[in-house]
């Protein structure tokens, strides 16, 4: 059997990834006639404690008395040989409480004053038996509210495994001051962690294996070396993994993240939470796969091919209710062209989650994979986010050449990057040029295996996606017709986005043979290269070149791609030095015939001389900085044009973290 992760080319932004976990809910399977033997009297199960006793399904474990000022968590337990689903932690008394993953087992509080509260907790549990119970909590005044105090935040919880982060804080500092801190971390209770991903404020760390649900209980302390100091704790949830099979389809180094069907009461809920995203799926031994007739497309489901944002909606999984919130605002209110809405129809589902990076498709499921870090609006919204990298971030780092890109409008980044500490929020309209560029090129893949001429007749098949991929996809269509050249920038293609470790003939490259390579090859990028192993052909073309060319014919914003020497440690992209480049590459007269083969395949409602209002492309200028290039106007009339603090740290968050790591 033969499935394929597509994974999208790395783009650093200011805050990173998440890899939390999804409660096997049951669902699915056909009906039978034969009769059903109820299942046995259970015992009596006791009221919800913080202990786990005779006949129990879950322990709470919470603080006496919540403080103001300070984070706190509140966690729900499984007990031995149970798992629970269905969660919800709702408020029915007192002032508004915020508790942004109010739909798993673990929530975090930080109330502002005293006062008293009520919530009412909600549970299932493996054999859909439903559970309650009210929850009064009271919250102490602050007695010192002038005193220095630590606030850790992040996700309350994450699967066994799973890569998280954590970040402390302390409120009401300035950044002066806190820039003075030093920061110590310990543990202080559970399996035992490694903190050895400690810096500064920051934890990223991987929760430890836990064959039962447990309790990390972690301590951060600040000094501010002027005899003021101050600590914080956060109690994070481990949540033990189901019995998993042999082959799991997601393997240890990447423990998926914890999601739920965005829409309850969506009648495909269960197929959801059963086909996407489980720990127990596996492609063989057993192959447990959903077919399409399961779970099948959203074109094929649709009645009239192109799903509504509600169709699109019901299959929708998320880490966070929030992540889907704001998911469908940018459908119906971003979305004008309705591009979004008929390549969606390629998928089976979307998730989207707080600790998944980077994003992908996977042909086994038919569903693509969304990194929250391109929705958040708020700064209480991204603290649920991880920021754990790209696990392709030391890919090529021993090369002697740079090729950064990035997005520009009007002579400036496309993309605003926002430092976290600034606790900046941003409006939707903020997050489009990203998010639409990660969508334009997810769903290409999703497109490319699974076209629209094919989806009319997949409903109701017993196929499983990979099986149902018709012969001669846009991607082999575009390998045969219109091949790429160099075998150099395919073997450099391998270090890059694969992690192969570099020959010592590749090492010795330099700008020059690079721009030799590629410059008269017909591929806007060299991620384009990426061919993976087992395959005679690269699937990255097809989703490079729709990317590009949407992003700039529908968003009017354009691409910069270069090839520069390397980046030194402690450097910042801006000051590359540019060997070649291009902005709007996709422009070139020997690529728009690619382009058109492609776009006929996966986007068949655009007109046939769409590509034609693409501009010429704009040569960079040889010999300036990478920072010197983003603004050409002020290039072309004599001068150089500073980059302001703003633009710098862009390219720091956008290029430079990305370059120093050497990933893609």
């Amino acid at each position: 059997m033969n499935t394929f992760k597509i994974r999208r080319r790395l783009v650093c932004s200011a805050v990173w990834s998440s890899l939390v976990l999804l409660s096997a809910c049951g669902g699915g399977g056909g009906g039978s006639d034969s009769p059903v033997t109820p299942p046995p009297p259970s015992a009596e199960v006791p009221a919800l404690s913080s202990q786990c006793q005779s006949n129990s399904v879950a322990r709470l474990v919470q603080p006496a008395a919540l403080q103001a000022g300070r984070n706190q968590e509140l966690s729900l337990l499984a007990c031995a040989g149970h798992r629970l689903s269905q969660l919800r932690w709702e408020q029915k008394e007192g002032t508004a409480l915020s508790a942004l993953s109010a739909r798993s087992q673990s929530i975090t509080l930080e109330p502002a004053a005293a006062g008293s509260h009520r919530f009412e907790l909600s549970y299932q549990d493996e054999l859909g038996r439903s559970y309650s119970a009210s929850l009064p909590l009271t919250v102490a005044a602050d007695t010192n509210p002038a005193a220095l105090r630590a606030v850790l935040r992040g996700e309350p919880s994450v699967h066994a495994g799973g890569k998280f982060s954590l970040r402390a804080w302390l409120p009401g500092l300035n950044e002066t001051d806190l820039a003075k801190a030093t920061w110590r971390w310990e543990q202080l209770e559970g399996p035992s962690l490694d903190l050895a991903g400690a810096s500064g404020a920051r934890l990223l760390a991987t929760a430890p294996a836990s064959s039962s649900d447990s309790l990390l209980r972690l301590r951060a302390s600040a000094d501010l070396g002027d005899g003021r100091s101050a600590s914080g704790e956060f109690s994070l949830l481990v949540q033990a993994l189901p019995p998993l099979p042999a082959n799991p389809l997601f393997g240890s180094d990447e423990t998926p993240s914890r999601v739920y069907p965005y829409k309850a009461s969506s009648t495909r809920a269960a197929a959801l939470s059963e086909c996407i995203y489980h720990p127990g799926l596996s492609s063989s031994n057993p192959n447990n796969l959903c077919t399409l007739g399961k779970l099948p497309l959203l074109g094929s489901a649709s009645s009239i091919g192109t799903p509504t944002v509600d169709e699109i909606m019901d299959r929708v999984l998320v880490s966070n209710d929030w992540m889907g919130a704001n998911f469908e605002r940018f459908l119906r209110e971003q979305d004008v062209h309705g591009d979004f809405r008929r390549m969606l129809a390629s998928v089976t589902a979307v998730v989207i989650g707080g600790r998944v990076r980077p994003a992908f498709y996977w042909s086994a499921t038919g569903a693509i994979y969304l990194d929250a870090a391109n929705l958040w609006l708020t700064p209480e919204q991204r603290d649920t986010v991880s920021e754990t990298p790209d696990p392709r971030s030391d890919n090529g780092s021993a090369l002697n050449f740079a090729s950064p890109w990035r997005y520009v409008k009007d002579n400036r980044h496309a993309i605003t990057s926002l430092a976290v500490a600034k606790r900046a929020s941003r409006s939707l309209e903020d997050v489009q040029n990203a998010l639409g560029s990660l969508l334009y090129h997810e769903l290409s893949h999703a497109a490319d295996f699974l076209p629209p001429r094919v989806h009319a007749s997949l409903l109701g098949s017993s196929s499983r996606v990979y099986e149902a991929v018709p012969a001669q996809t846009a991607s082999e269509q575009l390998n045969q017709r219109y091949p790429f050249f160099s075998l150099e920038m395919r073997g450099l293609a391998r270090v890059l986005s694969y992690g192969d470790t570099p020959t010592a003939t590749q090492i010795a490259y330099q700008p020059e043979d690079v721009v030799r390579f590629f410059s008269q090859d017909r591929v806007n990028d060299d991620y384009s290269y990426s061919i993976a192993s087992g395959n005679s052909f690269s699937r990255e073309d097809t989703a490079m070149l729709i990317e590009e060319a949407l992003i700039q014919l529908r968003l009017g914003v354009w691409r910069d791609y270069a090839i520069t020497n390397k980046l030194s440690s402690g450097g910042n992209s801006a000051d590359l030095l540019v060997s070649w480049g291009q902005r709007g590459r996709i422009g070139e007269a020997a690529i728009r015939p690619r382009l058109d083969l492609v776009l006929k395949e996966l986007m068949p409602w655009l007109p046939a001389n769409f590509s034609a209002g693409l501009a010429a492309p704009q040569a960079l200028r040889a010999g300036a900085s990478w920072g010197a290039n983003l603004d050409q106007a002020a290039l072309q009339a004599g001068k150089i044009k500073p980059l302001s603090a703003q633009q710098r740290y862009n390219e720091q968050e956008q290029t430079t973290r990305a370059l120093l790591r050497g990933s893609r």
